[in-house]
């Protein structure tokens, strides 16, 4: 498992960038919320990462967030909704937004995602209703 990358930024034409790690260059999928986040080509980036391994492929994909790689692994296990389609949803929304929507069972702005249909934004309040906090709700 590949847990997170830091290197120079090589590459920037979004969804995909390309992390230079000691002479390596690593291609990596990014939502368009830690896309903005990054800095500009030649410069240190830390991302926390996961890789998904298909039958025709091995993919990395990347986060500003721990949180936002949190929530990505949470949307991957709901019925329906791949790797391709979580990045989509984290890219039409915050981690932070997502679990206010489904906390707020907001079927409408949940299918206002790309690729996401009103019985996928249902099955989304249903499965991952009480596995999402958001980040700006502090304990305390």
């Amino acid at each position: 498992m590949i847990s997170r990358l830091s290197g120079k930024l090589v590459e920037k034409a979004p969804p995909q960038i390309v992390i230079d790690v000691n002479g390596v260059g690593y291609e990596v999928d990014v939502s368009m919320q830690t896309f903005y986040l990054l800095p500009p080509p030649g410069e240190t980036v830390q991302l926390y990462t996961q890789l998904v391994v298909r039958e025709d492929a091995h993919l990395l994909f990347g986060f500003a967030t721990a949180a936002e790689r949190a929530t990505f692994r949470q949307l991957v296990k709901v019925s329906g909704i791949g790797a391709k389609t979580a990045l989509g949803i984290l890219s039409a929304m915050s981690a932070d937004e997502l679990a206010q929507a489904v906390a707020q069972e907001d079927v409408k702005r949940l299918s206002s995602a790309p690729g996401i249909g009103k019985k996928t934004a249902e099955r989304m309040v249903l499965e991952l209703r009480g596995k999402l906090v958001p980040e700006n709700t502090a304990a305390g």
